[in-house]
């Protein structure tokens, strides 16, 4: 007799776990502001089942994504833990998906995990990561992305990926006097893209603008380059 209960306990216990289960997955069906609203209505009551999902490898990699940023949005900064946990885990999307919920519940926590990521071995999270850190201007993250830069991992086939070009267009929005140099180095780039990132840069550092709005980049980096050549104060 007490087998038999336990038996049922144990049946009604899964029965109701599978339920609310599928009630998280009926939720992740919903349109983005649909389910915003939801997971903030419900909260704590659908949380866990969010991060069940989440982290279950049994489920399809859109929907572990959106479980995660349902987590997120329904108990805001309280989800930090699992966020840092699932920016810790092997599958790239769930790196991914923890920087962009941290960025929206948890900012400082955001920039302190992009330090670690923007290494990562996916290009795609070490894009991810250089978003997050784009608004932050401090001189140990403005070093980080400079060193970024020559990474090897930033290349293929000794040509830029194009997050070289995305880390150079972060550094020459708040280009700094000091960086002066840098930026001049930069000219020297065979990708064009980071070629108009550096005279953006020398730009905002100089104040000059060289040439007119339709000379050809070409031709803008070697007025730069002899410009510079003139006054190289600072190189």
């Amino acid at each position: 007799m007490k087998f038999a209960l336990v038996v049922l306990l144990g049946l009604a216990l899964q029965s109701q776990a599978t339920a609310s289960i599928n009630s998280a997955l009926e939720i992740l069906k919903l349109p983005v502001e649909n389910r915003r609203s939801v997971a903030l209505e419900k909260g704590s009551e659908v949380y866990s089942e969010f991060v069940k999902v989440a982290f279950s490898e049994d489920q399809a990699m859109n929907i572990r994504w959106r479980a995660l940023m349902a987590a997120s949005e329904s108990q805001g900064v309280k989800s930090t833990a699992d966020l840092l946990k699932a920016g810790k885990m092997q599958e790239w999307f769930m790196r991914n998906a923890a920087l962009v919920a941290l960025s929206e519940v948890n900012p400082p926590e955001a920039v302190k995990l992009a330090q670690k990521l923007v290494k990562d071995k996916a290009l795609v999270v070490r894009s991810a990561a250089v978003l997050v850190l784009e608004n932050n201007s401090s001189e140990q993250i403005r070093e980080l992305l400079w060193d970024e830069l020559s990474q090897n991992y930033n290349f293929k086939n000794k040509e830029s990926l194009w997050i070289r070009h995305q880390i150079a267009e972060v550094l020459a929005k708040k280009a700094l006097p000091r960086e002066l140099k840098q930026f001049a180095d930069m000219l020297s780039e065979k990708d064009l893209r980071l070629q108009r990132s550096a005279i953006q840069g020398l730009e905002k550092i100089t104040g000059i603008k060289l040439g007119g709005a339709d000379t050809p980049p070409s031709k803008l980096v070697g007025l730069w380059r002899n410009h510079l050549k003139k006054d190289s104060v600072g190189l």
